[in-house]
């Protein structure tokens, strides 16, 4: 005798008005859409979460886990019961995962409704086990409301809705229960009902925003789409909408970093000597190296559209520079609530981070990126209006606390929560040690520069004072009086004297070029014999001098 299965179907009802606009998409981007899906298989003890959007036609978007499947008694509270934003993962004191031991990222429990910023319906399937391990699986269908919600008069639209302050409508739901299958076991969201505006975005930055070598050159390989697209990029955005979600998913998600831990996310081999034996450096590397030993042990990975996701941030960004590596840690109470974090930040005197998108600070919460790089580094004013605010880059890992921070979109925080400000002051105290350092260096590099650009300059004088007097006069270097004049001439021993204590303007390469035009002046006058010739020769040598400066 087959055993009658169950249906039900409702309103979907959320926690609070303020979540009501899930239904019409709640997330910055289509990346951070598709990161509150990922953390949901990262939640339920998943391997492997495969994303899939149809590509290159965009007309279908699926989100397949092998975890531990959500319970139809959970489905039931989100939509039937309790309303959306009930979440219960880390009720009893429950923090972490039960096989990996995972951090628990979801604490809302709005991150299904993400789907809803991409299509406007979707359907479920939940493969699962109950408490006595018996196989149960169901399969639901959520059609969303595109209605926006008036806010400006929220009394009037509880009234006119009959609702309470604390439940609102955001569409309808039904679920049917049908047979386990073990192969299937995990969760299943996907939708043929996608959004204009996504297939469009899409498609338009795969069919017209690239060439047709560009598209040709498309791989389902995350190193190879590096070295085609990113690694070749100023900004991500360069290289358009599908696969700046790829860069950003990779980015965001608590994934492991790309290929050796010795170049990702810091090349070693690029560091001085000198630097590689310092303290801050040394622990810097071992919190990266225990940072990836945690993410590697969660046995977690994410597959977009066929590509293993890793995050692929490689430092320094460019081959002629002086990197520096600094630690940061603080673990302390803040008004009676625990704060721990730890991170790394990274300098490249004097050039800036590329592609832009890797320029400034990356706040992880329990593994997962909040917001991208903050390229103000958490409104650091004493740098962030300058050039040399591009040439840092960093991750701060939050292991606990800053939660009641984390704003509903989990992209961005609330400011003035203390556990925020605590850890802005922490991480603003150490940006003055690496900025200081970082300038530092590169007033020092530019100082090199300049004595290179100005032994060779002189060299080239040289050249051409001996070759214009035929070997008559030559030029030599002096450090005379400050006051003395710049080129004095001794015609007796043919000598054509530089003071190079002589600083008029006390700018370096101004002071350069004024001392070019004195020598190109007592070199015409002295090789030539006419007003007309020594106006001529003046005029060549500046250019010829000057040329080689400029």
């Amino acid at each position: 005798m087959a055993i009658e299965k169950t249906s039900d179907k409702g309103n979907i009802r959320v926690a609070d008005i303020t979540l009501a606009q899930l239904s019409r998409g709640l997330y910055r981007s289509t990346a951070t859409a598709f990161k509150e899906l990922v953390n949901n298989a990262y939640d339920a003890d998943a391997t492997v979460v495969r994303i899939d959007t149809n590509y290159p036609e965009f007309n279908f978007i699926s989100c397949v886990d092998n975890g531990t499947g959500m319970p139809l008694e959970e489905f039931l509270r989100y939509f039937k019961e309790e309303g959306i934003g009930s979440c219960i993962k880390r009720k009893h004191m429950k923090d972490t995962t039960a096989i990996y031991g995972r951090p628990i990222i979801g604490r809302l429990g709005i991150g299904m409704l993400a789907i809803g910023q991409l299509c406007h319906s979707f359907k479920i399937e939940s493969h699962y086990k109950d408490r006595q391990e018996k196989g149960k699986a169901y399969q639901a269908e959520i059609v969303l409301s595109d209605v926006a919600f008036p806010f400006d008069d929220k009394e009037k639209v509880l009234r006119d809705n009959n609702l309470s302050h604390t439940e609102m409508d955001v569409g309808t739901w039904n679920y049917k229960e049908i047979d386990y299958v073990e192969k299937k076991r995990g969760f299943r969201i996907y939708s043929s009902d996608v959004r204009n505006t996504f297939k469009r975005e899409m498609k338009n930055s795969i069919q017209k925003e690239m060439s047709n070598k560009e598209r040709a050159n498309i791989t389902f390989s995350q190193p190879d789409l590096h070295v085609r697209f990113y690694d070749k990029s100023k900004s991500i955005r360069d290289c358009k909408a599908y696969l700046e979600t790829i860069w950003e998913l990779s980015i965001l998600c608590p994934l492991p970093y790309y290929g050796k831990i010795e170049k990702y996310p810091v090349n070693v081999s690029t560091f001085t000597q000198q630097e590689t034996k310092s303290a801050e450096f040394k622990k810097a590397i071992k919190f990266i190296k225990d940072r990836q030993s945690t993410l590697i042990s969660h046995n977690f990975s994410v597959i977009f559209d066929g590509i293993e996701l890793r995050r692929h941030i490689q430092l320094p960004t460019a081959r002629k520079t002086i990197p520096k590596l600094y630690f940061v840690k603080f673990d302390n109470a803040i008004f009676g609530s625990r704060l721990k974090f730890s991170g790394y930040l990274f300098g490249q005197a004097s050039t800036a981070i590329r592609p832009l998108e890797l320029n400034g600070v990356q706040i992880r919460l329990r593994g997962v990126g909040i917001g991208g790089y903050d390229s103000t580094f958490l409104k650091y004013y004493k740098e962030i209006e300058t050039i040399r605010s591009r040439w840092v880059s960093g991750e701060i890992f939050v292991d606990e606390g800053l939660e009641s921070a984390l704003n509903i979109d989990r992209d961005s925080f609330n400011e003035h929560d203390e556990h925020f400000k605590k850890l802005q002051s922490v991480f603003h105290k150490e940006l003055d040690t690496v900025f200081n350092e970082i300038n530092a260096i590169a007033r020092g590099r530019s100082e090199e520069k300049r004595d290179e650009k100005e032994n060779k300059l002189t060299q080239r004088i040289q050249t051409i004072v001996a070759k214009e007097s035929k070997g008559k006069f030559k030029l030599l270097r002096r450090d005379l009086e400050k006051d003395a004049p710049i080129v004095t001439v001794n015609e007796n021993k043919g000598e054509i004297i530089l003071n190079t204590s002589s600083r008029p303007l006390k700018r370096k390469k101004a002071d350069m070029i004024i001392r070019s035009i004195m020598l190109a002046y007592h070199t015409a006058e002295r090789t030539t014999r006419t007003e007309e010739e020594r106006g001529e020769k003046f005029y060549q040598l500046v250019i010829e001098i000057l040329g080689d400066l400029l």
